[in-house]
C-alpha cells in the first residue's frame, strides 16, 4: 500500500491543507496522523486498496469527517459560524407561535448535542481516539507468513473493523473485536475449512 502522490507532493498537499484550514490549526499529533491515514485508506483507496489518493481535497474531507465525529485534536479550533436566522414568513400571531416553537426545539437539540459532547469529553475522547487509532493500526500493520495470506487476513480484519464501526460500538469494544479476530488467524489459514478430527 502506498500513496498515489510522491512524498514531496504529499508534503505539499499537507501544507496546502494547513493554509485552507486557517485560522484553525491542527495539532501536530501522532493521533491526528493515524486517524487521517486510516480514513484515507478506508475511503480513498484505488487499485484494490494498494494505492491511496492523498490529494488536498481528500485530506480535507478526512479532517472534516473526523472532526464531526469529535476525534480530531486542534491546536486552534475552527470558528463555528453563527446559525443563520430563517426569515419569518408567517405574519399571524399563530404563525409566530409556530415559528417560536421551532426555534425552541432547535435550541433544545443544540443543547442536547452540547451536553452529549461534554459527556463524551468527560469519558475521555482522547483515550477513545487513541484506542480507535490502535485498532486501525492493527488492521493496517497486520502481516502473516505469506503475502496472499496477509492480504486475506487484512481484508477480514478490515471487514470486522468496519462492521464494528457501523454498529457504533465503544472504541474499547472495537479494539477488542479486532484483536479477537486477529487471534483467530494464528491457528491456521482462515480460508481453508478445518477437516481434522477432534
Amino acid at each position: 500500500m502506498e500513496f498515489k502522490q510522491s512524498q514531496q507532493k504529499y508534503l505539499e498537499n499537507i501544507g496546502e491543507v494547513g493554509k485552507k484550514l486557517l485560522p484553525a490549526k491542527l495539532a501536530d499529533t501522532k493521533n491526528n496522523g493515524q486517524l487521517v491515514t486510516s480514513w484515507l485508506i478506508k475511503h480513498c483507496a484505488e487499485a484494490e486498496g494498494q494505492i491511496i489518493d492523498a490529494s488536498t481535497s481528500n485530506i480535507l474531507r478526512a479532517i472534516k469527517a473526523l472532526d464531526v465525529a469529535g476525534l480530531i485534536d486542534w491546536q486552534t479550533p475552527p470558528k463555528v459560524a453563527p446559525a443563520k436566522k430563517r426569515p419569518d414568513f408567517l405574519q399571524s400571531h399563530d404563525g409566530d407561535l409556530v415559528n417560536h416553537a421551532r426555534e425552541n426545539k432547535v435550541s433544545e437539540i443544540d443543547f442536547q448535542m452540547a451536553e452529549e459532547k461534554r459527556r463524551r469529553q468527560a469519558l475521555g475522547d482522547a483515550a477513545n481516539a487513541e484506542t480507535m487509532a490502535e485498532a486501525a493500526a492493527i488492521v493496517r500493520n497486520h502481516s502473516s507468513i505469506s503475502h496472499s495470506r496477509t492480504a486475506r487476513e487484512k481484508a477480514a480484519l478490515k471487514t470486522e473493523f468496519d462492521r464494528l464501526i457501523a454498529a457504533r460500538v465503544h472504541p474499547k469494544d472495537v479494539l477488542a473485536g479486532v484483536k479477537a479476530k486477529q487471534s483467530t488467524f494464528e491457528g491456521g489459514d482462515i480460508t481453508r475449512p478445518h477437516l481434522g478430527h477432534r
